[in-house]
């Protein structure tokens, strides 16, 4: 799940598939073979790449009955976040702009860039996007992303 480039602008999308076996670092020392040591090795570039400043840095839980996304947004106002479902799947966007700096001063780090940044999302189990919600707090947007319903019921088919 590469980060792209899908504009001209500087924007960034990422692309993340949810199940339900989330890969986590620690394991990376218990698996011996290279070619199980990929998906490790790439988590590891995109939490990197999160932290950054780039892409928000954004956890993803569930329950039985719903995934929880929390993305951090610390200075972007709630007008500003798009999202959007369709299918199995989620697309939140938002614009930063970059602040006109006083042209006297030198930059001698940076890290804060402006721009079109965009995350998605596609679940594995089936999800019910009429219902879901978004709320933002202190920063941080929080979606609750309701699972459909699995039909459970046992019926009987008789047989002409």
């Amino acid at each position: 799940m590469p980060e792209r480039n899908d504009n001209n602008r500087g924007g960034t999308t990422m692309y993340c598939d949810i199940n339900t076996n989330p890969v986590m670092m620690s394991d990376c020392c218990s698996t011996p073979t290279l070619t199980n040591l990929f998906p490790y090795r790439m988590n590891a570039m995109l939490r990197a790449a999160g932290r950054s400043g780039r892409l928000p840095a954004t956890d993803i839980k569930q329950d039985a009955t719903k995934y929880v996304i929390l993305m951090n947004m610390p200075g972007v106002a709630k007008e500003r976040v798009a999202i959007t479902a369709e299918d199995n799947g989620l697309s939140i966007q938002t614009t930063t702009e970059e602040k006109k700096e006083d042209e006297t001063l030198k930059t001698v780090y940076r890290e804060r860039m402006g721009g079109i940044y965009e995350r998605k999302f596609h679940f594995e189990e089936p999800v019910d996007i009429e219902n879901v919600t978004a709320h933002m707090e202190n920063g941080v947007l929080e979606l609750t992303v309701p699972k459909k319903a699995q039909n459970t019921d046992i019926k009987t088919i008789h047989v002409d």
